[in-house]
């Protein structure tokens, strides 16, 4: 396997929701798992083959149904069952082991986030060995330790399934009506500030951002990381041990965001947006400017909006100017009684017809190839919009991360923040949740010999 393009922070997690409990024997966080039969995704079909149905455990929508399609075409005798998680971490454990006790154990899940929660409990299959043997892999261009970022203790516990990159969403029509130009992807943070407050305007429902917690999630960590206050989009410092978000730079970064609320009134708290029934929590809608949007949102936009629509970058910071992605684990689970088959799916995620349909759905390849590059030119998505922006974040992404931090799943800054900036809590809140978790943290690190 070839490794081609840095990522300096490409060490994943997805979206947010966390926590988990249950116990189940484990054998050790040795490496064993050994990957019995694997055979490529290059070899031949075999006919007379007995069918196999894998249960994959996902929260995707319909959509994904043209994938299980294309894979189903690859291999006939396999057929993708999608069971729909219910919650987050804890629920996938749940809904593992209840199908276990039930005997029809799954045999994929996507995970949100935390997958030391899963590992513990020896729920997960060592994708290493799988990997070493698939001749698929070889000649493929993926960027620096990208499959390191799922590992723990020599063990490879996911593969990201899906590289989600994320832009601003603007509506265009909004921007028009108040005399703003749709501003060039090297606009600043000051820029995007100024814009939503001239195109606020209470009387008519109309407001520069739409009230999203995504703002919370993914706008304030890029200004921190872009203006140099912190290395990644987690608030962590450089080796991920302890969290920054009590410094006094970050926390002024809080207070920033928390002025588009209650100074500049261009977005709107959870109450007063309730008492207007919510309708500036749809970008859809369309009484906002901003939104943030990637492939769970652009194409629900591209068949339904009833205004004009494009991206831009996220905005450029003091020190530099990044993009947002997440990067989806999904893991083999060691339950699985169709191992062979199921690790199919996870490399028929890294062929070119898989990295082309996530590219017609607005995600980014995960394999670096001329081919798949040009290919962005071609998706109907795309078409008279920003494709610059889409372009560059191939080149200037930095990574949730995560997937494997002890505690992470109990690193509350999200709801903390939100709290902050939509219910009007006291910004000093983050102080003692900060350092509450940086001390436990450390603790399991120890435990862990992480």
């Amino acid at each position: 396997m070839k490794n081609k393009r840095t990522n300096t922070f490409v060490i994943s997690l997805l979206l947010i929701f966390m926590l988990v409990f249950t116990a189940c024997s484990y054998n050790g966080w040795g490496g064993g798992d050994a990957a019995k039969g694997v055979r490529t995704t290059n070899e031949e079909q075999e006919p007379a083959k007995a069918p196999v149905t894998l249960k994959l455990l996902t929260w995707a929508d319909d959509t994904y149904q043209e994938l299980y399609d294309k894979f189903n075409a690859r291999y006939p005798w396999i057929t993708i069952e999608p069971i729909p998680i219910e919650g987050g971490d804890d629920g996938i454990l749940d809904q593992i082991l209840a199908l276990q006790a039930a005997g029809t154990p799954a045999d994929l899940t996507w995970v949100v986030g935390d997958l030391l929660r899963f590992e513990q409990h020896g729920l997960l299959e060592n994708l290493k060995p799988y990997m070493d043997a698939d001749a698929s892999f070889q000649g493929k261009v993926l960027p620096d330790g990208y499959f390191d970022t799922m590992a723990f203790n020599g063990r490879r516990l996911a593969v990201p399934f899906v590289d989600v990159p994320m832009w601003i969403v603007v509506n265009k029509d909004l921007l028009a009506k108040h005399g703003v130009d749709m501003p060039p992807n090297n606009w600043t943070f000051d820029d995007f500030r100024d814009i939503a407050r001239r195109v606020t305007e209470p009387a008519a429902g109309e407001y520069g951002l739409t009230t999203s917690s995504d703002f919370v999630m993914r706008l304030l960590p890029m200004k921190a990381a872009a203006d140099g206050h912190a290395p990644n989009l987690a608030y962590l410092n450089e080796r991920l041990t302890q969290s920054l978000l009590n410094t006094p730079a970050v926390m002024e970064d809080v207070r920033w965001l928390t002025e588009f609320v209650t100074k500049d009134g261009s977005m709107l708290s959870w109450s007063k947006s309730a008492e207007q029934g919510d309708v500036v929590k749809q970008f859809i809608n369309g009484k906002t400017a901003f939104e943030i949007g990637g492939d769970w949102l652009l194409p629900k936009l591209q068949k339904e909006a009833k205004f004009e629509w494009d991206i831009l970058p996220f905005p450029r910071g003091k020190v530099n100017q990044f993009s947002f992605h997440i990067l989806g684990p999904l893991a083999l689970l060691s339950g699985s009684k169709h191992k062979e088959e199921a690790y199919k799916w996870i490399s028929f995620q890294f062929e070119t017809e898989a990295q082309k349909w996530k590219i017609e759905k607005g995600a980014n390849a995960s394999v670096i190839e001329p081919e798949l590059t040009a290919y962005i030119d071609q998706v109907p998505l795309w078409q008279g919009k920003n494709i610059e922006a889409v372009k560059m974040t191939k080149d200037n992404g930095l990574v949730l991360p995560g997937a494997t931090i002890p505690g992470f799943s109990e690193y509350n800054w999200i709801n903390v923040i939100n709290d902050i900036v939509f219910q009007g809590h006291d910004i000093n809140r983050i102080i003692a949740e900060t350092e509450a978790w940086n001390k436990q943290t450390l603790e399991l690190r120890k435990k862990w010999k992480r």
